[in-house]
């Protein structure tokens, strides 16, 4: 008999909350009423949201520049990696 009476109350407790958020619902802010559609929001966003420019990439290396930069990575590179010289 207690399980029972257990099983009504929380099924009564359930549903009182949807009869509470009831009047809720009916609220124009809620529903969405004075808000501009999604076709307009889209087109709206794209002409506020301009992104700014972005800034030119500075030009490729020539192959002269190049062969130049990872001759001196590489000297870079066996200088730092060196094995060290026991003593």
């Amino acid at each position: 008999m207690k399980v029972w009476l257990a099983i009504v109350l929380g099924c009564a407790v359930l549903q009182a909350g949807s009869v509470i958020a009831g009047p809720w619902r009916e609220l124009p802010s809620v529903q969405g009423q004075g808000r501009p559609e999604r076709a307009d929001r889209g087109s709206q966003r794209h002409q506020d949201a301009r992104q700014p420019e972005r800034p030119q990439r500075p030009q490729r290396l020539s192959d002269d520049e190049r062969r130049e930069l990872h001759r001196d990575l590489d000297k870079a590179r066996r200088e730092i990696y060196q094995p060290r010289r026991e003593r």
